[in-house]
């Protein structure tokens, strides 16, 4: 089986490619056509659009600026596909491959979640690509959409939630970073509820848990090495 120091070597090189293509994302941000809430990014409006008076707000009336966000939309979800999900998966498994030495159970519930939010973000894909093709329609693709979107989202919190749970075993000095892990859970249940008021808050809170999981990873993948050959050095 993988050691756990490799897992979390995997796991901090697939988080350095979630932060280059995030960077990305955030400079090819599209712009809303219609009257999309201030601080909404699209990219989320739309994976949480429920009817297609959500969508007019994202697209706005047919014309240039309608083709415009599509095409970008479609960019962001292809590489989405190609790259933002495989790099996301792979920190979050690696990760709690990880910490299957720390707590097995906790851990491998961790992996499950996170592998559902995998499969769930790319059923999502599936519709984000039908929805912006034909905004203006009540279809299949858009009825579907809030499961798909839901179940990712939501799993994406448990992971968080997990994470913490492993972490809780160290006892108080991880309380905050178990706190930061728990709000993953609670954002995303609330950014799917009501995505009107707690959307835009999700992915930061989904990224909270991220950044408590990429500070354990380095530590587990570099600092702990370290230790240790400190540790033979001194028996030496």
């Amino acid at each position: 089986m993988i050691s756990a120091r490799t897992a979390f070597r995997i796991s901090v090189g697939a988080a350095v490619l979630v932060l280059l293509v995030s960077i990305y994302f955030a400079i090819i941000a599209p712009v809303a056509c219609g009257g999309l809430a201030r601080g909404y990014a699209p990219v989320v409006a739309e994976e949480l659009a429920r009817t297609t008076a959500d969508l007019h707000a994202i697209f706005g009336d047919p014309g240039a600026c309608r083709s415009a966000i599509a095409a970008k939309l479609n960019l962001v979800t292809w590489v989405d596909s190609l790259v933002f999900i495989p790099a996301y998966g792979a920190f979050l498994l690696f990760f709690f491959l990880g910490m299957v030495t720390r707590d097995e159970q906790a851990s491998l519930i961790g992996f499950l979640f996170g592998a559902i939010a995998v499969v769930a973000d790319y059923g999502e894909n599936i519709c984000l690509f039908q929805v912006t093709a034909a905004p203006d329609v009540a279809g299949v693709a858009l009825m579907l959409l809030p499961w798909a979107t839901g179940i990712k989202w939501v799993f994406l919190g448990l992971c968080g939630m997990m994470g913490g749970a492993v972490l809780l075993e160290k006892g108080g000095e991880n309380y905050p970073a178990v706190a930061a892990c728990g709000l993953a859970l609670m954002g995303s249940i609330l950014g799917v509820v009501n995505p009107h008021l707690f959307a835009q808050y999700l992915p930061d809170a989904i990224a909270l848990s991220w950044l408590v999981f990429l500070v354990v990873a380095v530590r587990g993948a570099f600092f702990s090495a370290v230790a240790q050959l400190e540790v033979e050095d001194g028996a030496a």
